[in-house]
């Protein structure tokens, strides 16, 4: 009795430090890393810092603050395609923890004919643009894959797992 209620134990902790990624616990690499993460190869292309506005289906958009523009290649290695629901998504992570989501309209992803609500083809490259307007200071790109995905009367939840890449001070 004493080894089952032991084993238990054992087990429950082990799953409850797998679940308990948190941020400064996750892998953080430098910007210039080719990463393999969940079957997907990222890379960080180049950012780009603007305090001049961007245009955007010809207006032009002013930052509120500062303009981190980052260009990303992601490759998914598996045979098989990534569905929208399981593909990564991207935030910048403030020193204090903050989480800053893309700007929509002003981000874009291309894929040899595929707009960013298809599915990763099989071995397939794509690029993708992500603007953040946030103000200076020194980020982290959160990059979250999906592994699990909970559907309810409110809406869907995601789990998964993450690392970061430094993008260093804001300047």
């Amino acid at each position: 009795m004493k080894i089952t209620k032991f084993f238990a134990a054992a087990l429950l902790t082990a799953f409850l430090a797998s679940c308990a990624h948190m941020g400064d616990k996750a892998p953080v690499h430098p910007v210039k890393d080719t990463v393999l993460f969940d079957g997907i190869e990222f890379k960080v292309n180049s950012r780009e810092y603007r305090y001049s506005p961007l245009s955007v289906s010809g207006k032009q958009v002013a930052p509120e603050e500062l303009f981190v523009i980052l260009e990303l290649s992601l490759k998914n290695s598996y045979n098989s395609p990534v569905p929208v629901q399981f593909q990564p998504r991207f935030t910048l992570v403030d020193g204090s923890g903050r989480e800053h989501a893309p700007e929509k309209e002003l981000s874009s992803s291309t894929a040899k004919g595929a707009n960013g609500a298809a599915e990763l083809a099989p071995r397939t490259a794509y690029t993708k643009r992500l603007v953040f307007d946030v103000p200076e200071g020194s980020y982290r790109l959160r990059v979250f894959t999906p592994v699990v995905v909970k559907t309810g009367p409110e809406g869907g939840t995601f789990q998964g797992r993450f690392f970061y890449y430094d993008i260093g001070p804001l300047r």
